[in-house]
């Protein structure tokens, strides 16, 4: 009987992750999806305004070219049929900032909680060996010690990460930097 609680009780925990795993991946899939949708907006606004652009350009030209024109240089009324798409990709352009902001702090929510539940894994790995008498007290604090300073410097490791990943540096600076940051 204590088998099969313990097999319900890990059935229970594996299913309540992937539940929760699957929320956290709708909702930044669905971030992203809107962000594309607002890229898609702004682009078609872009296009649209495109020919005002020329019109515009189209003027300029024939005015510098008719150099003794007395009448002014006049687009106005480009501009004022312009202005409506302007403020619209203004507007679109804060909305991408704001989602590109969410998304990023998303991921990086994730990438905490990965390091969280990495370390809490380590913990109980270790916590394991310990009652089965596998490794010493020492080793034991040792260990632990290295996955919490992994945990605490979680940023700084992420940094450091990314340089590599951006081929800033080497992976002999990766891993003396990796190194220096666990001691």
């Amino acid at each position: 009987m204590d088998l099969f609680n313990k097999a319900t009780k890990v059935a229970r925990e594996v299913g309540n992750t992937v539940v929760s795993a699957g929320s956290v991946l709708g909702s930044a899939t669905r971030e992203q999806t809107e962000l594309a949708n607002l890229k898609i907006q702004k682009s078609a606004l872009d296009r649209k305004m495109e020919s005002q652009y020329a019109e515009i350009g189209k003027r300029y030209i024939a005015y510098v070219s008719n150099t003794f024109n007395t009448r002014p240089f006049d687009v106005q009324d480009v501009l004022d049929a312009m202005q409506p798409n302007l403020e619209k990709v203004a507007e679109i352009d804060a909305q991408i900032a704001q989602k590109e902001r969410v998304i990023k702090e998303s991921n990086a929510e994730r990438d905490r909680k990965k390091a969280q539940d990495q370390y809490e894994a380590e913990k109980k790995k270790l916590d394991r060996a310990m009652e089965l008498d596998v490794i010493t007290a020492e080793e034991y604090n040792a260990k632990l010690t290295a996955a919490q300073k992994r945990l605490d410097n979680y940023e700084l490791l992420r940094k450091v990460e990314m340089q590599y990943d951006m081929d800033i540096i080497t992976k002999e600076e990766y891993e003396e930097k990796v190194r220096s940051i666990l001691q």
